[in-house]
C-alpha cells in the first residue's frame, strides 16, 4: 500500500548532531511533498520548541509534541491532549523537591519551573524555550496550567536520576509512565498509556490515512511505539537495539543521513522516483 504519511522524530532523527536538518534530508522530504505525501513530526519537545526547527517544511497537518501528550495545528492551536492527572503531577512534584531533583512542567505550549538555575541550562540547550519561574508549581497546576508531561532533572548526580528513576516506577506502576530519553539527567513521567503512537492514531484518524499508509522513523525509546504502528517503521542506526528489533527496517546515524536514505529507498524509490 502505498505511504500517504511520512511522522519523524526530531533529536537524533530528523536533526543531526549540530541541530540541523542536512541538505540531503530536505531534499528527500521535499521530493516526498511533492508526490503529494503528508510529513509531520512526532517529539518531545514543545511547541515553540518544535517549530523553529521545521518552519522551512510548510507544514499543513497537525504536529505531535510533548512525547504524544499534545497534537497541535500547523499554527500551535491545541488539537488534542492528554495531561497527567493532577493528584500523581502533586506527588511527582513533591518528591523530586524532596530529592534536590527539578521538577519542570510542560504545560501546553510551554514550561514552568521553580528556580532558573543550572538544570534549566539542560533544556534551553535542547532549543527548549526558557520556562516561566512559578516558585508555587503545586498552586499552577492546580489553577490554569495542566501538566502534560513532568521533567525531573539533576546534572549533577546522575546515580540520583537513575534511583528516581527506579523509584518512580515503583511508586506508579499502572498510574504513569516513566522514562528516559536521550539525556542521563533527565527522567520524564507520561500520563500512562499516551505515547507518539497513540498521537499519531489521532492524526490518522483526522486524515483519514491509516497505519498501513504510514511511515515513521525514530531514534528512541519514546519511539518505538509509533514506529510499530506504521506500515514502515524505521529505526536510526544509533538506536538501543531494543528500538532496532522492534522496526521493520534500520538506517544510517543522524550524521549519516538516514532519514534520507529511508525515504528515499522506501518511499521514493518504491513510488518510482528513481532516486538512488
Amino acid at each position: 500500500m502505498p505511504i500517504r504519511l511520512i511522522v519523524a522524530d526530531l533529536d537524533g532523527t530528523l536533526l543531526d548532531s549540530a541541530h540541523t536538518v542536512t541538505p540531503q534530508t530536505e531534499q528527500a522530504i521535499r521530493s516526498a511533498l511533492a508526490r503529494g505525501i503528508l510529513f509531520t513530526v512526532a517529539t518531545g519537545k514543545t511547541y515553540p520548541s518544535t517549530v523553529r526547527h521545521i518552519q522551512n517544511f510548510d507544514i499543513q497537518i497537525p504536529v505531535i509534541c510533548g512525547n504524544g501528550t499534545l497534537v497541535h495545528a500547523p499554527d500551535g492551536t491545541i488539537l488534542y491532549e492528554d495531561p497527567i492527572p493532577h493528584d500523581i503531577a502533586l506527588e511527582v512534584v513533591q518528591m523530586a523537591r524532596a530529592r534536590g531533583i527539578t521538577p519542570v512542567i510542560y504545560a501546553g505550549r510551554g514550561l514552568l519551573a521553580p528556580e532558573y538555575n543550572g538544570n534549566i541550562n539542560v533544556l534551553v540547550a535542547h532549543h527548549e524555550p526558557e520556562p516561566e519561574i512559578v516558585p508555587d508549581l503545586e498552586a499552577a497546576m492546580s489553577n490554569s496550567h495542566k501538566p502534560h508531561k513532568l521533567i525531573l532533572i539533576d546534572q549533577d548526580n546522575l546515580d540520583a536520576v537513575a534511583e528516581f528513576q527506579v523509584e518512580l516506577e515503583q511508586t506508579f506502576t499502572g498510574r504513569a509512565a516513566v522514562m528516559r530519553t536521550g539525556l542521563a539527567s533527565v527522567v520524564e513521567v507520561l500520563p500512562l498509556g499516551v505515547t507518539k503512537g497513540t498521537a499519531l492514531a489521532v492524526i490518522q484518524e483526522r486524515l483519514g490515512i491509516s497505519p498501513e499508509e504510514t511511515f515513521a522513523i525514530g531514534d528512541n525509546f519514546n519511539d518505538l511505539d509509533m514506529i510499530q504502528r506504521s506500515g514502515i517503521g524505521v529505526a536510526m542506526g544509533h538506536a538501543p537495539e531494543t528500538v532496532r528489533q522492534g522496526a521493520d527496517y534500520v538506517t544510517g546515524s543522524n550524521d549519516e543521513n538516514g532519514v534520507a536514505d529511508a525515504i528515499n529507498r522506501l518511499v521514493l524509490e518504491t513510488a518510482g522516483d528513481g532516486k538512488g
